[in-house]
């Protein structure tokens, strides 16, 4: 049976002497119905734009480095305000840190195991792009199907040289000394290297989450993105207050924005579900952004708990070591799923929309030498 072309889809090219067809908006992993949505950038979707782009707001989220910037700045006010004062300067921290430094061999355990996830992807990034350049002239945005690899990749590293500080790090560089107006609490540390980490990778996971699974524009993406960070900034300052007013309201004001970018994550859902009716799965591609939220939202009682003592430092390092190499994984084996079940979609359009007939022919004379008598 013959299947008739999508014209609408595609192009005929001439190649090596002969005539063929390549897909004009393929579907790679994470191109939908409005094309490219690995674009990041901020370039507008060769096919459609649902969003006007007078808004000067959205021009700039459209913007990475308005990203960078917004995060810069409320870090640098943070700390102009705080003065938080290093761990190594501050004997009850530094004491408190040695206490700990039998963890330093479950960061190392954590560190290996990143390393062979990192180079599982990093092969997987090589191996595909050697391969894709035999397709380029059929598919010429095959290349975009690297991206989430590469920023998995980049999460990995990443973490990798947190838990790395970890290991090494017998002077405590990497953290503060609380200062709650508690005598229990104040000079325990905070381990700053973590929230560093988080407005790195927070960004990314959104990023895979949202422009690559979902295939939300970057407007959409960014704004969550911009209020993550910034709300990750005020809930760290936050061990540094010694008034009770001032700290809990940079608390409140974290969890509001919590919920304000968990609100808008769970509508890049509801406008991919009407864009993709027809996959309304949970466990397909929504399925890494419900986790997310969950995820902030262990990880924001588990901070409420450390700032009022019913969760130690210690136990408070082991959940936020074990919980970032986790969601990573986790994020890496999710995006291995999408990008199993487009392959074998971008192969089976290929084949439907080819003119050629495909045969199969099966020779029942053959026989297995070893069976025969």
């Amino acid at each position: 049976m013959s299947v008739a072309p999508e014209m609408d889809n595609l192009d005929t090219v001439k190649a090596n002497g002969g005539t063929g067809i390549r897909f004009r908006d393929p579907q790679v992993i994470g191109a939908g119905e409005r094309g490219n949505a690995y674009d990041v950038s901020g370039s507008p979707s060769p096919s459609k734009d649902h969003h006007p782009r007078g808004a000067l707001h959205r021009k700039l989220l459209e913007r990475k480095v308005t990203w960078i910037l917004a995060t810069a700045l409320t870090v640098l006010l943070c700390v102009a305000i705080a003065q938080p004062a290093a761990c190594h300067h501050v004997d009850r921290c530094r004491q408190e840190h040695a206490r700990i430094q039998d963890l330093r061999s479950y960061s190392g355990y954590i560190t290996a195991a990143l390393a062979s996830v990192m180079l599982h992807e990093l092969a997987s990034v090589i191996l595909t792009h050697r391969t894709a350049r035999k397709a380029i002239h059929l598919i010429p945005n095959i290349r975009e199907s690297l991206l989430p690899s590469v920023l998995l990749c980049i999460t990995f590293f990443v973490l990798i040289l947190e838990n790395l500080a970890l290991v090494i790090g017998e002077t405590p560089w990497f953290a503060h000394a609380a200062n709650l107006g508690h005598p229990e609490l104040d000079g325990q540390p905070v381990y700053t290297v973590f929230y560093a980490e988080w407005l790195i990778n927070v960004p990314i996971l959104l990023i895979l989450a949202g422009s690559i699974a979902l295939q939300r524009p970057t407007p959409e993406v960014a704004e969550p993105l911009v209020v993550t960070n910034v709300y990750i900034v005020f809930a760290w300052v936050a061990h540094f207050v010694s008034n009770p007013g001032i700290r809990y309201f940079l608390v409140a004001l974290s969890f509001l924005m919590y919920f304000r970018a968990s609100w808008s994550m769970c509508r890049w859902v509801w406008n991919w579900h009407l864009e993709n009716s027809d996959d309304h799965h949970i466990l397909g591609r929504p399925l890494l952004t419900f986790v997310l939220i969950l995820v902030f939202g262990i990880y924001g009682a588990v901070y409420v708990s450390r700032l009022h003592g019913g969760v130690s430092y210690r136990d408070d390092r082991i959940f936020f070591t074990t919980m970032n190499f986790t969601t990573k994984l986790f994020a890496s084996m999710t995006l291995a799923g999408i990008r199993s079940s487009e392959f074998q979609e971008v192969l089976l359009s290929m084949l439907a929309n080819t003119q050629t007939s495909f045969k199969r022919s099966l020779k029942y004379e053959d026989t297995t030498p070893m069976l025969e008598d």
